[in-house]
């Protein structure tokens, strides 16, 4: 069986690695197509996928976005058909459901983002969509469109791929002295709030901590390689999660899927996301995997860092992350009988 998944985003690579080892241990043959945005292609090339890269980049604005959106259907359909998939499967990429739709493939749609435009093709085209039970409870822009096809997974996406991960079943020794800053998603279509906000607590903490920033795209590099940033580190290149987890003392992180990563392995975390939270992190925080404050100071950072509340050692999120991982996988599956 050829299974068929897109990227458009460096989180949803992540994801999927564990799938893919799974479909190849199965004798099933992959189809990995993908947008040049992030550092998706170097995610890719990280772990060693073949890779075809469809479409320019999404753009800036509601506007580019939108005028791009057809134009990368069109050359997926022409790319894809040829390929012939039996089924598709993404994580966030709105453009598959539609092109799937299109040459009559069976598709699997998930996301755990209720603010995505972009949410509504997957979930009009697709023939399945899973959720994390965070929204369970949600109503949201689109829910009526789902008529019947929709379930709901235990824990977050994050926990599903650090479950599989044997790397990261020993845990963590909380032993870590780095500080990691992950910026805002500033060309993110869900995001409406503002930017460099942070730059002066980070100019700080670097006086007395070792800081590294992981930008998002070649953007946010060029920003924190100025002059006035000298105290910081910046990863040009992706950092292992493995790497960053063995030696950090605090994670902070205005938003997505690296902040809710080092909250599902218990690594103390600070949210500092300025938009409207959404529900999978609020989840966490309910549960008490991290805190959240957007204006929070650098006295208080300092305060944070070493107090009993950041090192608190949870793991049901992560076990129920290995439920969620058979149940999609055995959805994907299923697509072909279906």
């Amino acid at each position: 069986m050829r299974i068929w998944i897109d990227f458009i985003n460096t989180p949803q690579v992540t994801f999927f690695v564990p799938f893919i080892e799974d479909f190849k241990k199965n004798n099933h043959e992959v189809l990995l197509t993908c947008r040049d945005s992030g550092n998706t292609v170097a995610l890719l090339k990280q772990n060693n996928l073949p890779f075809e890269i469809i479409g320019d980049k999404a753009g800036n604005g509601i506007f580019q976005k939108l005028m791009l959106f057809p134009r990368r259907v069109m050359r997926l359909y022409s790319f894809v058909k040829t390929k012939k998939p039996d089924i598709a499967a993404s994580q966030s990429s709105f453009y598959q459901p539609v092109v799937a739709r299109l040459l009559g493939i069976p598709c699997l749609y998930t996301n755990d983002n209720e603010h995505a435009g972009g949410n509504i093709f997957g979930f009009l085209f697709a023939r399945k969509v899973l959720l994390p039970s965070a929204l369970k409870d949600q109503n949201f822009r689109g829910r009526w469109l789902m008529n019947g096809k929709l379930q709901f997974y235990p824990s977050v996406k994050e926990a599903i791929y650090l479950s599989q991960n044997p790397k990261l079943q020993g845990g963590i020794s909380n032993a870590g002295s780095k500080i990691y800053f992950r910026p805002e998603p500033w060309s993110a279509q869900y995001y409406n709030g503002p930017l460099n906000f942070f730059d002066d607590v980070l100019l700080k903490l670097s006086l007395r901590n070792e800081v590294i920033v992981l930008p998002r795209d070649k953007n946010q590099v060029v920003h924190y390689s100025q002059a006035k940033f000298n105290g910081l580190k910046v990863a040009e290149k992706p950092i292992s999660f493995s790497e960053i987890m063995s030696d950090c003392a605090l994670f902070i992180g205005a938003g997505g899927s690296m902040t809710r990563e080092m909250a599902v392995m218990a690594i103390p975390v600070i949210s500092i996301y300025q938009a409207e939270l959404l529900a999978v992190d609020r989840y966490l925080i309910d549960k008490g995997y991290m805190i959240i404050n957007k204006n929070i100071s650098y006295e208080e950072i300092q305060d944070f860092i070493g107090s009993p509340s950041a090192s608190t050692r949870k793991t049901a999120v992560l076990r129920e992350g290995e439920e969620s991982f058979n149940l999609i996988k055995n959805q994907i599956y299923n697509l072909k009988n279906e």
